[in-house]
């Protein structure tokens, strides 16, 4: 078996190749390293130049994440229901407070989001939820107008409709 030897010109031309990539690569680097402390140093004039405004940011998140995490805290204490012995009723006593901790957490957004897409999100998801919290008390027997009451409120109520499904069940 005969190896072919390259033809002369195709190795010059891939070492002229790989010499020119490997100046582009070079050059690119040595930019990024000289670009980025003039970046970093940018930013933190802006931060600087506007502190209220990321003093007002910090805030809005912080406020932001201390309604979710109340309303995941809510959700998760009136989601724990002792057994009844009746599923129908265990299922809403668990989902009523699961839906109004949705709607909790959608208020949220409303309160401090500024994306508009996802603000008509929250506006669906609250009406989403108390509709639907609304015709598990209905398939329970309980009034409407309870739906707009508070999580551990659902919580609460969905034990007694828990109670109340099992005493018609009997």
């Amino acid at each position: 078996m005969r190896m072919r030897q390259p033809k002369r010109g195709v190795q010059t031309r891939n070492d002229h190749e790989y010499a020119m990539k490997k100046t582009f690569i070079g050059g690119t680097l040595a930019l990024l390293v000289l670009a980025y402390p003039g970046h970093a140093s940018a930013q933190q004039v802006s931060a600087v130049a506007s502190p209220a405004k990321a003093q007002h940011k910090q805030t809005a998140e912080a406020s932001f994440m201390a309604e979710n995490h109340a309303a995941m805290s809510r959700m998760m204490m009136d989601m724990a229901v002792k057994p009844s012995g009746n599923v129908d009723a265990d299922f809403t006593a668990m989902m009523i407070p699961h839906h109004q901790g949705a709607v909790d957490m959608a208020e949220a957004e409303l309160h401090h989001g500024h994306n508009r897409k996802l603000r008509r999100i929250a506006r669906n998801i609250i009406a989403g939820q108390r509709q639907q919290i609304g015709a598990m008390r209905a398939a329970l027997g309980q009034p409407l107008s309870e739906v707009t009451s508070s999580a551990a409120q659902s919580g609460q109520d969905s034990q007694v409709g828990a109670r109340s499904a099992r005493n018609t069940a009997r």
